[in-house]
């Protein structure tokens, strides 16, 4: 019989009860448990408790060394991953780790020697590789359908909800580029087969938030130069209008020698308006929530996918599975230090006003 792997969660933001309802899936199927959650406050550990009917603690030390969990996902702020992550595997759990990895190439270079010596599975949620429109355009690039790719851009930005109300106490610590320029990185490297090896240029703007109290940039652009000759622009912000008809607006395009893609990842044919509200656009290509006939229901989606994808493979490697097999076929941490290595090397960019060579 197949093991049913127990999953932790460490954090209790907005993220955590998306890797919840794809546990909850999983385990009306008898595939997986969802098992107990671990945050920083006892308000937070009460809230989730009770709504999720797990167990909670505020004390991560106790989670991880719990024998009916397999797994940790950690879903806390950026500058939090490492130490938690890096605990445990240490401890015997595998991990699915929220973008970006870590702040530091050293961080990431760590995170991954443990991972070796643990014989653990560090997954990084780059969902943007589960999104049926970044797959189709992968497998086109990659076929040579628009030949050879010679520059592009892309764009996300977030509404001023998100470091305004969903994260005051620490967008700080971060920014936008970090916070969400990881996901465009590690698109297109996985879409292009290529690496980026230099940050030709870098422009940031500060002051919409500043003027809240909360010192970080409003958005940041950059263009980088990938291993194979292309050239992309990637403009990243987080200071929309709450009245965006979204929290989040992306797109992409990709220009080649013998064709041309155009992802419009924003409306995706779907929006409307309502009384009291002005136009909205619906994304249900990131979370989407389908009845069942014999009660429940079934969570869908780039949001949940990545999540169920890693407790499958938990489960697999449980079971005697080789991790070595595993290799490339999923976003692992090699791929989220070159992500952070990229977005590294923009913020060097950005302080310095020069070029910046990627670590490779």
């Amino acid at each position: 019989m197949a093991t049913v792997p127990g999953l932790g969660i460490v954090g209790g933001g907005v993220w955590a009860s998306h890797h919840m309802n794809a546990v909850r899936d999983l385990e009306a199927e008898g595939r997986a448990k969802l098992v107990a959650m671990c945050a920083r406050t006892q308000e937070t550990v009460d809230k989730m408790t009770s709504e999720w009917k797990i167990d909670g603690t505020r004390n991560y030390d106790e989670l991880i060394a719990r024998e009916d969990i397999h797994a940790i996902s950690v879903v806390t702020p950026d500058h939090l991953h490492r130490d938690m992550a890096i605990k445990a595997m240490r401890a015997g759990k595998h991990v699915i780790c929220e973008k970006p990895m870590d702040l530091t190439v050293e961080g990431c270079d760590e995170m991954n020697r443990v991972a070796r010596e643990t014989g653990r599975l560090l997954f990084v949620d780059f969902h943007k590789r589960y999104d049926q429109v970044q797959q189709k355009t992968r497998e086109f690039i990659l076929q040579g359908k628009i030949g050879t790719v010679q520059y592009g851009n892309c764009y996300m930005e977030d509404t001023i909800v998100v470091p305004r109300d969903w994260f005051p106490k620490w967008a700080e610590a971060t920014t936008p580029f970090w916070f969400i320029g990881v996901h465009q990185i590690d698109m297109l490297r996985w879409s292009l087969g290529q690496e980026v090896v230099r940050v030709n240029s870098a422009k940031g703007w500060k002051g919409k938030l500043s003027g809240l109290g909360l010192n970080t940039y409003d958005s940041v652009h950059a263009e980088l130069e990938f291993s194979g000759g292309a050239v992309f622009s990637v403009d990243i912000s987080w200071i929309l209008p709450e009245t965006f008809p979204a929290v989040v607006n992306q797109g992409a395009r990709f220009v080649g020698s013998e064709g041309v893609l155009e992802l419009d990842t924003q409306d995706r044919g779907f929006s409307g308006c309502f009384s009291g509200g002005g136009m909205k656009t619906f994304n249900v290509n990131s979370a989407h929530v389908q009845p069942l006939a014999l009660g429940g229901s079934l969570h869908s989606g780039y949001f949940v996918d990545p999540i169920k994808d890693f407790m499958r493979l938990v489960t697999w490697l449980e079971d005697g599975g080789d991790i070595k097999q595993l290799e490339g076929k999923y976003p692992s941490g090699q791929d989220g230090r070159a992500a952070t290595a990229a977005a590294l090397a923009v913020h060097q960019c950005l302080e310095t006003g020069k070029p910046v060579d990627v670590m490779q």
